[in-house]
């Protein structure tokens, strides 16, 4: 696997343009994108390109990315000045196999972890319909999902997609 890139300066603040990961296994694509949500449509391109499918085969796995990503700008460091999302998609014969890695917590915020559900009513208060949703789309689409954290703190989505493009509510 190839070394992460560095961030560009840019105006005294660093800026990262999104970066294809190399690694030794040909099935395996990365990316890795900075906190500027204009890399949320890059890497939606760049899914529909590595995974080598039609299109209705790739849309869970592209809608799913689309979540986990914009949820790692908007719930981690990530979403910082200089933070970055590491996207890679895993082609195996028969599935997708998508992973999303943040930055670990804001330092102002206690570290999360994902949850399907919505936030209560007390939790959420007027937030409600803006919160606990993205989740759940990566629930209804993908296969088996779940989370891993590292040493910093980082958190790690995967999610296993059939490479079809069936759901699990369309089996």
């Amino acid at each position: 696997m190839q070394s992460l890139p560095s961030p560009l300066p840019l105006r005294g603040r660093t800026v990262f343009s999104p970066r294809h990961i190399s690694f030794d296994d040909p099935n395996t694509s990365g990316l890795l994108c900075g906190s500027d949500t204009a890399h949320l449509s890059h890497a939606r391109q760049w899914a529909a390109q590595v995974t080598r499918t039609t299109p209705s085969a790739a849309h869970p796995l592209i809608v799913s990315l689309s979540e986990l990503h914009a949820n790692a700008l908007r719930h981690s460091a990530s979403g910082l000045p200089g933070g970055q999302v590491r996207i890679e998609i895993e082609r195996r014969r028969l599935l997708f196999v998508l992973r999303v890695t943040d930055d670990g917590p804001r330092s102002e915020m206690a570290a999360t972890v994902p949850r399907v559900a919505p936030p209560s009513l007390e939790e959420a208060g007027v937030t409600l319909a803006e919160s606990g949703y993205g989740l759940a789309v990566v629930d209804a689409m993908a296969l088996h999902w779940d989370f891993s954290k590292n040493d910093t703190g980082a958190l790690t989505v995967r999610a296993a997609f059939d490479r079809s493009g069936r759901t699990r509510g369309r089996q």
